[in-house]
């Protein structure tokens, strides 16, 4: 940080980011060099016995001298790309006449390689020197994996807007450094806008242009250029005049797991809070609520949100079984195949909307949802921007008709999820302060649609009158986008359903306004699990975390290279000897509400609304009993729930399972554990010690945190 600038553009690679490739062709290029020098003294020594010495040795010390001005350079740019910290590039000015050197050196090796191949198209099969004939194979093979592998970087890191920036940058330093305010009478705010806006569009077609690259498969449609227009534009305005690269980001996320893992210890450690210790980065407080299991009525609340996580998880259909079933279990569905479905389809039958021909998906639902008193009305697995799969059933165990939505599982999903601005509910009544995510809002809108349009729901009320399903209530069910879908079509169909009910799990954490929100605790129950990353997830929170990333660079004094290199635990631990973390907290909520740009606090950076996950919240944590005790095998965790507030899930968390913990298989892992913890007896705590007079303090109140 910021971007190289050589040939007048910017690149989307910083100087500091060098370090890696300079140290690996550098070994490379020695290695080749001793290699090289032992068969020119070898050979060298008997060159009466080789006919093709003469033409050999040459070419042989043309590499020499080519290596060595490849192992010269390249000491250089490894050396100057470690100096510096990522905010102060000046230590590695020189970087670009390095790149300049090793660009001249480069266009000598290419000639040398085809000069290479002429020689072993000629000579291989008539020289007796095997070894001879061997390195220079080796050496041309090499090399064009090398030029190939700079093609192949050159083109990644290409900044479409590159050139622009330059000229954007360079007219903001003339600016700040002119002392007369007629010396650019032709270069007013007017013209500086007209360059921004010329940067922020060069920008947001090349976002546009990558959507498209990397969605290529998806067709040209309408709806999906619009929504690469709109992800295009958000994302351009998210960047907007950061000179931030991909190494930058990482180094980011490395230290703000750094400082949010020291602040968590001092938090302990202070007395100046009632904090116990920190659960999947949950504070526990006396005033902390956990679900009480130990109440008939917490454990069959409980219970049935286990129940209909079964059914969030089987509308994945035959990808999530196969990925988190056993080679046996899979082995059971194949009876349930039914390859004659796209030619046959007995009465009786749900209807079934784009599954396979072997009807795979309709299998895997049957193997992954409740079999015992369930019924399948219909299901689709049609996907297009906007547009989820779902199906409707009967669960005559619990008397409910069950909506489930399916969550992210195609490239279309990704759209859908990545459309993230906000937008009103679509209600009968227009409420100007009910927000929703714009994709997932869509996508509700299609499925009610959906639902009046072919009658589904009055379907399924009478599938069995003599049961009573008409008097069934409606339950709606999802994950990830399956679970923001839900709760938005659960607010749109409350009104004629009076008794619906809803349960989203793991929801996006900016899908909702505070009044939408505060609306929905009286019929959602949201489910998060550890520190899940996607309830965490909104544009509000994106740029909090953004604010807190510049922050943490900010705040950093090593080089990126040791920075990145000490998230390894072969590198190194953890230390915060210069108060970093203390000084990133102080900091911390400066940054997030000014949101200025990092070097030029003339330039706002965006600000969206905030947006919440919906209902009440019930989030799994997991405790690591006798995790200080490191002399003894690490223990599995004990997995607790726990109410939090809409306004908690304000922070990423960064950590090695943020991802793991979305997954839907281990959202119904760890709900199963809960229960199964909660029939084992409570493990006692260790007794404080006399150091710690304010654990002592809540030694009492274990009740509150205990195991229940």
């Amino acid at each position: 940080m910021p971007g190289i600038v050589v040939f007048r553009r910017r690149w989307s690679v910083g100087s500091d980011d060098l370090v890696v490739p300079g140290v690996f062709l550098l070994i490379l290029h020695s290695i080749w060099l001793v290699v090289l020098s032992v068969i020119y003294g070898v050979v060298g020594t008997r060159e009466e016995g080789y006919a093709c010495w003469s033409g050999l040795r040459e070419h042989v010390v043309g590499y020499l001298v080519i290596l060595s001005g490849c192992v010269v350079v390249e000491f250089c740019i490894a050396h100057v790309a470690m100096r510096g910290t990522i905010l102060d590039p000046s230590p590695r000015a020189s970087m670009q006449y390095l790149l300049y050197v090793r660009l001249c050196v480069l266009v000598a090796e290419l000639v040398w390689v085809v000069r290479g191949v002429v020689w072993l198209s000629q000579h291989y099969q008539t020289c007796t020197s095997q070894a001879a004939k061997d390195a220079i194979l080796g050496i041309v093979v090499c090399n064009w994996c090398v030029l190939v592998s700079v093609v192949i970087t050159v083109w990644c890191t290409f900044d479409a807007a590159g050139r622009s920036w330059v000229k954007m940058k360079r007219y903001q330093r003339s600016m700040r450094d002119s002392h007369s305010k007629f010396q650019y009478r032709r270069s007013g705010n007017r013209n500086r806008n007209w360059r921004q806006r010329k940067v922020l569009r060069a920008y947001q077609d090349s976002w546009d242009h990558r959507c498209r690259l990397l969605f290529c498969c998806m067709g040209k449609s309408d709806d999906a250029r619009n929504s690469f227009s709109d992800i295009a534009r958000l994302l351009s305005e998210f960047f907007r005049d950061l000179d931030v690269v991909p190494s930058d980001v990482v180094a980011g996320l490395v230290l703000l797991r750094k400082y949010q893992k020291l602040n968590r210890q001092d938090i302990v450690k202070s007395s100046k809070n009632d904090v116990y210790e920190f659960l999947s980065g949950v504070p526990i407080t006396p005033r902390t609520r956990f679900l009480q299991l130990s109440s008939l009525e917490g454990k069959e609340e409980f219970e049935k949100i286990v129940h209909y996580m079964r059914f969030a998880l089987a509308i994945y259909g035959w990808p999530m079984f196969v990925v988190s079933s056993s080679s046996i279990e899979v082995c059971k569905m194949c009876p349930l195949l039914k390859c004659w479905r796209c030619c046959f389809s007995s009465e009786g039958e749900p209807e079934v909307v784009e599954d396979n021909c072997c009807g795979c998906n309709v299998a895997a639902f049957r193997m992954m949802a409740p079999s015992e008193g369930m019924d399948l009305v219909y299901v689709t697995y049609h996907v297009d921007v906007g547009e989820t799969p779902f199906f409707v059933a009967l669960d005559h165990r619990r008397r409910a008709i069950v909506i489930s939505i399916r969550g992210t599982l195609s490239m279309k999903d990704v759209i859908t999820d990545l459309n993230a601005e906000s937008e009103p509910l679509p209600m009968d009544t227009i409420k100007e302060d009910w927000l929703g995510h714009k994709g997932m809002v869509s996508a509700a809108e299609y499925i009610r649609r959906k639902l009046r349009e072919d009658d589904i729901l009055n379907r399924a009320f009478r599938f069995d009158t003599t049961r009573g399903t008409q008097l069934y209530d409606l339950v709606l069910v999802g994950h990830s986008l399956g679970a923001g879908t839900a709760a938005i079509l659960a607010i749109l169909l409350k009104q004629e359903h009076p008794n619906l009910s809803c349960f989203a799990y793991s929801p996006p954490g900016g899908l909702l306004s505070m009044p939408a929100a505060e609306y929905t605790r009286a019929f959602i129950t949201s489910v998060v699990v550890g520190k899940d990353v996607v309830p965490r997830i909104g544009l509000h929170q994106m740029e909090a975390m953004r604010a807190d990333l510049i922050n943490a660079i900010q705040r950093s004094r090593d080089p990126k290279w040791k920075t990145i290199a000490s998230s390894f635990r072969c590198c190194g631990a953890w230390e915060d000897s210069g108060g970093e973390a203390e000084e990133f907290s102080t900091t911390r909520a400066a940054m997030r509400d000014h949101a200025s740009h990092p070097s030029d606090s003339s330039i706002a950076l965006t600000v969206h609304q905030p947006l919440f996950p919906p209902g009440r919240i019930l989030h799994v944590v997991r405790h690591h009993p006798n995790k200080r005790q490191r002399w003894m095998r690490t223990p599995k965790p004990v997995y607790q729930a726990v109410w939090r507030d809409n306004q908690d899930f304000d922070e990423v968390l960064i950590s090695p399972c943020m991802i793991q913990d979305h997954m839907p298989d281990q959202v119904l892992k760890a709900l199963e554990k809960v229960l199964s913890h909660s029939k084992d007896p409570p493990t006692p705590r260790s007794p404080p010690t006399n150091s710690e007079p304010r654990l002592h303090t809540l030694a009492n109140q274990s009740d509150v945190y205990a195991y229940v």
